[in-house]
């Protein structure tokens, strides 16, 4: 019987070449405008901060850049939202761990996928790598086609073959 990939646990070597099984977090960023919301454990609509991209020279950078980041997080309901739901991943990923279910998927979508959701996406994943440095954390940004594990010194490592235009 084949397993699902929701079930399936996380094969990786470790530092003697065993095979271990790891925790894979991916956190994902997506655009509505885009399509449907990806298939997740949790799924979250970040359309209530205010969109960078009726800022002008916000518009043509993304939540990647470091002035994008920056609008949206000094924004109140932005910075409560990521203390609710940082609080309460760190309580459910352990339960899913426990229940053998080895890969967590979160999600956040905003209208376009550019800027807020691709914002709050790389800063729930940074956290959780940091909470959970036996993880494999991975950030995924659909609707920029960019894919990154993400450690728990806060490290990016963006996977070959995954151009970026206009990379900053």
């Amino acid at each position: 019987m084949r397993k699902s990939p929701e079930t399936e646990a996380v094969k990786h070597n470790d530092t003697n070449g065993a095979e271990t099984d790891r925790l894979e977090v991916t956190v994902m960023s997506f655009g509505y405008k885009r399509g449907d919301a990806p298939s997740a454990n949790a799924v979250f609509d970040v359309r209530f901060i205010k969109n960078p991209y009726w800022v002008e020279e916000l518009r043509p950078l993304t939540g990647l850049d470091k002035a994008v980041q920056d609008y949206v997080l000094e924004q109140l309901p932005a910075q409560d939202f990521l203390t609710s739901i940082l609080d309460l991943t760190v309580k459910i990923i352990p339960q899913f761990s426990h229940a053998k279910v080895k890969h967590f998927t979160i999600a956040f979508g905003c209208t376009g996928g550019q800027h807020r959701s691709t914002t709050i996406a790389e800063n729930i994943a940074v956290s959780l790598a940091r909470f959970f440095p036996e993880a494999h954390v991975r950030v995924m940004h659909r609707e920029l086609d960019e894919v990154a594990d993400i450690t728990a010194d806060g490290g990016r490592h963006r996977h070959s073959g995954q151009p970026r235009e206009g990379a900053r």
